[in-house]
């Protein structure tokens, strides 16, 4: 088999699933992440369609399950918090059938345990990631951050929206980005409205144009 050593930036999601997939196929991954260790947390991910059948074909679609949100339903409320509608929690997630809610960091977590399981598991290198990728007649010699450097067959950027790979590769990002003005801001509070497994949402005018 040819091309068989990638390297993968980013533990990600898109990151460690390729990674397994990789492994699963014969061939043999090295994962670089530049946080000390996976990370924790990051906003809910609903596993239907195409996606259960790849969870399935895995071996992980129990664990997925196991370990979903479970959210019991949604309200829409108005400025001053009055309920306007309510839904269960399938129709209010738009779930059906096997999906499933869960937490990124959960499924990451999943699948991480997926690729390093054996002996010849997948290679993460944490705290580190690529200073400079240079196509040689060998394969790809990249540097690390760290000063190692390494050989190989092909290296894949899945190190997220502003990634660090491909500005390496094809440049600074402002000269492909194209900005549509819309902004998401996700974080985790304190649960002050006593809520349990149960979704608020508050649509302003401003955003109903």
């Amino acid at each position: 088999m040819q091309n068989r050593n990638v390297l993968i930036s980013g533990a990600g999601i898109a990151g460690t699933a390729l990674a397994y997939w990789l492994r699963h196929h014969g061939f043999r991954p090295t994962v670089v992440e530049r946080a000390p260790a996976l990370r924790e947390g990051g906003y809910k991910i609903d596993v239907r369609g195409a996606a259960l059948d790849v969870v399935s074909r895995a071996g992980v679609l129990d664990a997925v399950r196991a370990q979903r949100t479970d959210v019991q339903g949604g309200s829409i409320v108005n400025a001053a918090g009055k309920r306007m509608a309510t839904m269960d929690g399938d129709t209010f997630g738009g779930r059906t059938g096997h999906d499933a809610e869960i937490l990124r960091g959960d499924l990451n977590r999943i699948l991480y345990d997926l690729g390093v399981d054996g002996a010849d598991g997948v290679e993460y290198l944490f705290g580190d990631s690529i200073a400079s990728a240079t196509e040689t007649a060998d394969g790809i010699e990249v540097a690390f951050d760290s000063g190692a450097r390494r050989v190989f067959d092909l290296v894949v950027g899945a190190d997220g929206l502003h990634s660090n790979t491909r500005a390496l590769v094809f440049g600074p990002e402002e000269r492909f980005i194209r900005d549509l003005g819309y902004y998401v801001s996700i974080y985790s509070v304190p649960n002050h409205l006593d809520l349990d497994r149960w979704e608020l949402t508050y649509v302003p005018p401003c955003a109903r144009r």
